[in-house]
């Protein structure tokens, strides 16, 4: 199996796993705030360090650092990562506004993390890997901001 198409089928799954977490969404009971604010900020963690190593290996790429056995491996685990981090985000409701707030908030870094994450690991030159890093770095310093909001960096 190449590279890219066992990349490709980690992206296939990681949107039927979001699928799935939106039926689990759907049909999960109300859970205490705190306990939804501790989600959240695991969710949030989980998302920066896939972003933060995302970008890491893409530019450890460029500068011709890795195997690309290895960065196949670390794109894999980061986009694993990643999956659990939908998963979690979709599997509960919010309690109450402040945790939609939080949802809101953090869904869209999530959905960003995913695609670039995906982005750096099919890029087929130095150009794509470069964007695809910077728009990691962003992500992880947005995800860093976010966390220190929360009182959870």
């Amino acid at each position: 199996m190449t590279t890219r198409r066992a990349t490709r089928l980690g992206i296939a799954a990681t949107a039927l796993l979001l699928f799935w977490a939106g039926v689990a969404y759907q049909v999960s009971g109300p859970t205490a705030p705190e306990d939804y604010r501790r989600t959240m900020v695991q969710v949030a963690e989980a998302t920066h360090d896939a972003a933060g190593t995302g970008a890491l290996v893409a530019r450890q790429q460029l500068a011709g650092q890795v195997f690309p056995t290895f960065a196949d491996t670390a794109y894999d685990d980061a986009s694993t990562a990643l999956a659990g981090a939908a998963r979690q985000l979709a599997a509960e409701p919010p309690p109450d506004p402040a945790g939609t707030a939080m949802r809101d908030r953090l869904a869209p870094l999530l959905r960003d993390t995913v695609k670039d994450l995906g982005d750096a690991a099919t890029a087929e030159g130095d150009d794509q890997r470069r964007g695809a890093a910077d728009r990691l770095d962003r992500h992880a310093a947005d995800l860093s901001r976010l966390l220190k909001d929360w009182g959870a960096a």
